[in-house]
């Protein structure tokens, strides 16, 4: 086993790096937390293997910082650009060093950056603080409307004596900056192992039969929620077996108009006439399948959601 700083490097027998024939590589993986501000990333290493707990200083396209390992590490394959790189595993006094020189560092930013945009009389409400390990200080922030901050990054800058960085972000951002339980329990996404935000329709919403509600399909940041748009494929490919709504369908009971889809029972909920409704299984029913899958309105799953971008939020 070869020691470095003090910390253990794997000593398994199975090639690093890309493995013949393949787009994976096969790393030490696990989740890695900002200490501060608690976010959770999905870290990778070719050869620092680390326990829950360590501190860690991992690689971000915006530079160095310090995290603290959620779990143990697994050696797993893993594509390419889903996690960030682990640079090194930290001793114990090393890294309980550097996470106190952080945490004061990040708590001084903190209180500069509210004065300064009290003074100024500025509409900004601070999101996170991050202090690179190469001493620069990031600072995330919203706001109402686009803010002019020319001036306020030259006064941290001086007050702070390091280079400064602002950026505002929206309000999906900020909601990954603070965390929070989403409706299910869990962590929210975005603050748990999302990298990047996708498009989020209400359509999706629609055709996986919930009620569009902004209550009841709004996560903590008061958009879409994430998650619609993980069924959403089994959904697309699901409705193509149903009739489309408003078509006339045979039933055991008679002709019908379609008037609901019951995706997960199998079934279907047909108007037999003024006032009658009656659910039947997908396999009582028949009609002419003629055209693609089923829509929210007559038209294909791919047609709704390609028709719906602008209800979504991408930001």
């Amino acid at each position: 086993m070869m020691e470095t700083n003090g910390c253990d490097r794997t000593t398994d027998e199975v090639p690093r790096g890309l493995l013949p024939g393949a787009q994976e590589r096969l790393l030490e993986t696990g989740i890695a937390a900002a200490p501060g501000s608690g976010r959770r990333f999905p870290v990778a290493s070719e050869e620092w293997r680390f326990q829950r707990g360590d501190l860690l200083v991992v690689q971000t396209d915006r530079g160095d910082l310090l995290m603290r390992a959620r779990d143990a590490s697994r050696r797993t394959l893993v594509a390419s650009g889903r996690h960030l790189r682990v640079v090194r595993r930290l001793g114990p006094r090393e890294g309980q060093t550097l996470l106190d020189r952080t945490t004061a560092r990040e708590q001084e930013a903190r209180g500069v950056f509210v004065q300064a945009v009290r003074r100024r009389d500025l509409e900004m409400h601070l999101s996170e603080v991050e202090v690179y390990l190469d001493n620069r200080v990031a600072f995330l922030f919203t706001a109402p409307e686009r803010v002019d901050f020319r001036e306020l990054v030259r006064e941290l800058a001086q007050t702070l004596k390091t280079r400064v960085e602002l950026r505002q972000v929206g309000v999906r951002d900020e909601t990954r900056c603070t965390g929070g339980l989403g409706p299910c329990g869990l962590p929210v996404c975005c603050a748990s192992f999302l990298r990047d935000f996708t498009t989020v329709s209400i359509r999706m919403a629609k055709t996986q039969g919930l009620v569009p509600n902004p209550q009841k399909v709004s996560g903590l940041c008061g958009r879409l929620m994430c998650c619609l748009a993980y069924e959403q494929p089994w959904y697309v490919e699901a409705m193509k077996g149903f009739p489309k709504m408003n078509s006339m369908v045979t039933t055991p009971k008679g002709e019908g108009k379609v008037k609901e889809l019951l995706i997960l029972k199998g079934a279907v909920r047909v108007s037999l006439g003024p006032g009658m409704f009656e659910e039947f299984p997908l396999d009582k029913v028949s009609w002419k399948r003629g055209g693609a899958g089923a829509g929210a309105s007559g038209t294909t799953p791919e047609e709704a959601d390609d028709a719906a971008d602008d209800d979504g939020d991408a930001s």
